[in-house]
C-alpha cells in the first residue's frame, strides 16, 4: 500500500508516495508560497494514510498549512510508537530527522549494526544496534555552516564552499579555509566511523543529506548512500503505527 509522506525540514518541505518497495515519487519545495507543495498534496490526496513529520515549531505557517490540508494524518511525535527501541535520555528533545534516520537505516540493514550519517545543515550521527535499538547519536557543524561560520566571526576571510578538487596544505588563504574545512571534516567523520566500529561489529554506515556524496567518495570505508533514509524511516514508522492501531 503506497503512503504519503511529509518531512517538513529547516529549509524545505520534503513530500513522498512511498511503500514497501521504497520511495516511487518525491517533490521538495523551499518555497514560502508552498504552491508546488500543495499541488503535490491534493495530487495524492486520495491515498489512505499519510505521516507528517516536521522540525520546525507548532507556529510555522507551512506546517500548519500541511496539516490543515492533512487533518487525517499522523502527526510524528515523542509518543508515536516506533518499529525500534528507542533508548534515548530525552526523547522529547530528539529530533524528528534524526529519528526517522535511524528508523531508515534499521530498515535499509535489518538486524545489524548500522550507522546513519545525515550530512547537511548539521552533520548528524545515529546508531542502532542489530537488536533494533536507537543507541543514540552526535551532532556536529555541517559543511556549509563552517564556511559562513568562519566568514561571519572574522573580520577578514573570505566566504568558500564545497570544491571537488582541495590541496592537502593551502598556499592561499581560500586554499586554507576550504582544505582546512573539508579535511576536517573528512577526517571527523572517519574517526567517529572507526570509533564505533571498534565497539560494534559489523558495522554498516549509510550516508544521507546533501553532501553525503562528497563525503562517501572521501571516506576511507565500505560506505552506502541513501538520499531516501529519512523519508524509507518515516514510512516505516506509519506502517507501523498502521500495524499497532
Amino acid at each position: 500500500m503506497a503512503n504519503l509522506i511529509v518531512d517538513i525540514g529547516n529549509t524545505a518541505v520534503k513530500l513522498a508516495v512511498a511503500d514497501n518497495s521504497g520511495v516511487v515519487e518525491k517533490l521538495a519545495d523551499g518555497s514560502a508560497s508552498f504552491e508546488a507543495g500543495r499541488a503535490f498534496l491534493a495530487k495524492h490526496s486520495g491515498l489512505p494514510r499519510a505521516i507528517i513529520s516536521s522540525v520546525r515549531g507548532e507556529d510555522d505557517a507551512v506546517a500548519a498549512q500541511v496539516r490543515s490540508l492533512l487533518p487525517n494524518a499522523v502527526t510524528l511525535t515523542p509518543h508515536t510508537p516506533l518499529p525500534i527501541r528507542n533508548l534515548y535520555a530525552s526523547p522529547e528533545t530528539l529530533g524528528n530527522d534524526r529519528l526517522a534516520a535511524a528508523v531508515g537505516a534499521s530498515v535499509r540493514f535489518p538486524r545489524c549494526n548500522v550507522l546513519a550519517v545525515d550530512a547537511g545543515t548539521a552533520i548528524t550521527y545515529e546508531l542502532v544496534s542489530a537488536r533494533g535499538e536507537y543507541l543514540g547519536g552526535n551532532i556536529s557543524v555541517g559543511i556549509a555552516l563552517r564556511f559562513r561560520s568562519l566568514h561571519a566571526f572574522t573580520a577578514r576571510l573570505p566566504l568558500c564552499g564545497i570544491a571537488d578538487d582541495y590541496p592537502m596544505l593551502g598556499s592561499s588563504t581560500r586554499e586554507a579555509i576550504t582544505a582546512g574545512v573539508l579535511n576536517g571534516v573528512v577526517y571527523e567523520v572517519e574517526v567517529n566511523i572507526d570509533q564505533f566500529a571498534l565497539k560494534y561489529s559489523n558495522l554498516q554506515v549509510v550516508f544521507t543529506g546533501g553532501d553525503a556524496d562528497f563525503l562517501a567518495k572521501r571516506v576511507k570505508r565500505t560506505i552506502f548512500v541513501d538520499y531516501d533514509l529519512v523519508l524509507i524511516g518515516l514510512n516505516r514508522i506509519l506502517e507501523h503505527y498502521a500495524e499497532a492501531n
